[in-house]
């Protein structure tokens, strides 16, 4: 049974309770942006700020962009690829990235995203168990995709770089650095090895039939993988789609063809595709793209230099911002709406960027199952620090027990209670790729579809996230949540960074660690570090045992991967 819909009375004005299933392809937006702005620079690369204002830099309009994508779909169907066959893309953000995207989306075909500095062992996982046909990648990952070849059914290459879309002297200038940090490579074509722009240069602008419907797949979207091997997430045009008008609609106030979106968080992932490029195709906006998203000052820059207006995010991005030493040079004032997601955002990140910034940061919720988002906080609305805001419009939820009843089913919790948080709606996926069972341990007979975060909600719709149902830390009987000893640490004013993990103990089952990275100059010891924590914390929730870290293991998108730590440790006990 879900929850009455309190939520939509905390609605800022204007954001409507439900909206219509988009029931469109892909290329169907993109089209229509492209009949509406043509002329608009859709896609802005820019590699580096010089000296004297000059900016090594390339720009797309949206007519560009869409005839683009159609000749890449011709291309593709000319190599001989079939409506549903799966294309993987391995491209950090770039302008080909755009164009790959919605150029396989047209061919009929799916596109697989894939991280660009995978190992190969983590590739060749990916693309077996999609039985991609084809890859789209730079130069300089074409040995790694070579050497994992013959164990996949990859049969075509083609090779592209980051600087493709830079012309003459500014070619050559970004080329040399790219090359020493390995991103270009000297290419053999043929046999298999095609170059992308030769590839389109070949075929002709016109929109091919289209041949997928809306509810078909579009994307296969890999898992975080914390458990176990990577599972991809089976996307439909349809539930990305539709996910895109709920968040339009969020956006009460943006502007049509107005808005300049910073294209930092890594198009890879469910958010950054969603948000960064499809929304911004929706709303018509100018996606200013930076390869290399972890950039502090670059990142910066852009937002002065270019004026963006959107700022989506993971929140390591916000906490570099404002531990950044020359912060108070930059004025980002003209970024309108701040949207973390991909983690949890602690709190005092959050206080803080707004303070120094002026910014408006809300955390929103998400997953990749949900293409991807779940709930936000209002963008002009009423906001709830340490909340993840209110569901969607059209999206329903539910809160139920963390354990199963005897017939195997899930009662609900009592209002306000801890539970597993569940959600109903037009954004979910269609599939686990190949298992039928993950799916059906997921998405239950009735449809909704089992987070595994542990979550309570208020008396107004607002939900708090609690943790990860497999993340808690048992310590002698008591649930430990190491979101909450985080928030603790965060508070902190040495404490840059933290991370909190449970580690088996043969007395109390588990005990709490905690991984801390210090602020340049500062000093604590471990015992230091407990006594903040007895302030807020019971002390069964006070670290046993802390460790300071010059980093935390990060994935390319800035969550701090927990697992990682502990496996290291248990790896030193060990030996």
């Amino acid at each position: 049974m879900s929850l009455s819909p309190v939520w939509r009375q905390s609605y800022e004005e204007g954001a409507p309770h439900t909206v219509e299933p988009a029931n469109r392809l892909l290329g169907d937006d993109l089209a229509a942006t492209a009949d509406r702005f043509p002329n608009h620079t859709a896609l802005h690369l820019v590699l580096k700020y010089l000296p004297l204002g000059i900016t090594i830099q390339s720009q797309k309009t949206y007519r560009e962009w869409d005839l683009d994508s159609n000749r890449l779909a011709h291309a593709l169907k000319n190599l001989g690829l079939q409506a549903g066959d799966r294309v993987a893309v391995m491209l950090p953000n770039t302008p080909q990235y755009a164009v790959a995207l919605f150029g396989i989306s047209k061919a009929g075909c799916i596109v697989v995203n894939a991280n660009p500095i995978y190992t190969a062992a983590e590739l060749q996982h990916q693309f077996k168990d999609s039985n991609a046909k084809a890859v789209i990648c730079m130069s300089g990952g074409l040995e790694k995709v070579r050497s994992i070849q013959s164990a996949t059914e990859i049969e075509h290459i083609v090779i592209t770089d980051i600087n493709d879309s830079i012309s003459g002297l500014f070619h050559r200038l970004s080329s040399k650095p790219l090359r020493a940090l390995g991103h270009i490579a000297d290419v053999a074509y043929g046999d298999g090895v095609y170059s992308l722009d030769q590839l389109m240069a070949q075929e002709r602008a016109a929109p091919l039939e289209a041949t997928a419907k809306p509810d078909d797949p579009a994307l296969f979207q890999y898992t975080g993988g914390t458990t176990g091997l990577p599972k991809a997430a089976v996307l439909s045009h349809n539930s990305l789609l539709t996910n895109v008008s709920m968040t339009r609609a969020w956006m009460t106030q943006a502007r049509e063809g107005e808005e300049v979106m910073l294209g930092a968080i890594p198009f890879f992932h469910i958010f950054g595709l969603s948000i960064a490029v499809l929304l911004n195709v929706r709303l018509g906006g100018r996606l200013v793209i930076t390869p290399n998203p972890r950039d502090t000052e670059q990142n910066l820059s852009l937002i002065k230099h270019e004026r963006a207006t959107i700022f989506p995010g993971v929140p390591a991005m916000y906490n570099a911002i404002i531990n950044h030493e020359n912060v108070e040079q930059y004025d980002i004032r003209s970024v309108r709406y701040c949207i973390a997601g991909g983690a949890p955002l602690p709190r005092e990140v959050q206080e803080t960027f707004n303070r120094i910034t002026g910014g408006n940061l809300v955390e929103g919720y998400g997953l990749t199952e949900c293409s991807p988002v779940v709930a936000a906080n209002p963008l002009m609305g009423q906001v709830k620090n340490g909340t993840v805001g209110t569901p969607f419009p059209s999206t329903e939820i539910r809160i139920v027990g963390l354990e199963a009843e005897e017939d195997g089913s899930f009662a609900d919790v009592e209002p306000g209670a801890e539970g597993e948080l569940c959600v109903k709606g037009p954004q979910l996926m269609l599939e686990y790729w190949k298992q039928p069972e993950e799916t059906a341990a997921t998405i239950d007979a009735d449809g909704w579809l089992h987070t595994g975060d542990i979550a309570t909600i208020d008396d107004e719709g607002y939900i708090t996230l609690v943790d990860r149902k497999k993340d808690l830390i048992i310590v002698s009987g008591f649930n430990v949540v190491p979101r909450e000893v985080e928030e603790a640490l965060y508070a902190h004013e040495a404490i840059l960074e933290a991370a909190v993990a449970g580690l088996p103990d043969p007395q109390r089952g588990e005990i709490v660690k905690a991984y801390v990275v210090l602020k340049p100059g500062q000093t604590l010891s471990a015992d230091e570090v407990k006594e903040h924590c007895k302030q807020t914390l019971a002390a069964y929730k006070i670290p046993r045992e802390v460790a300071f870290m010059e980093e935390l293991p990060k994935s390319l998108v800035g969550k701090i991967l927990r697992r990682l730590l502990v496996e290291a440790d248990l790896k030193q006990a060990a030996a």
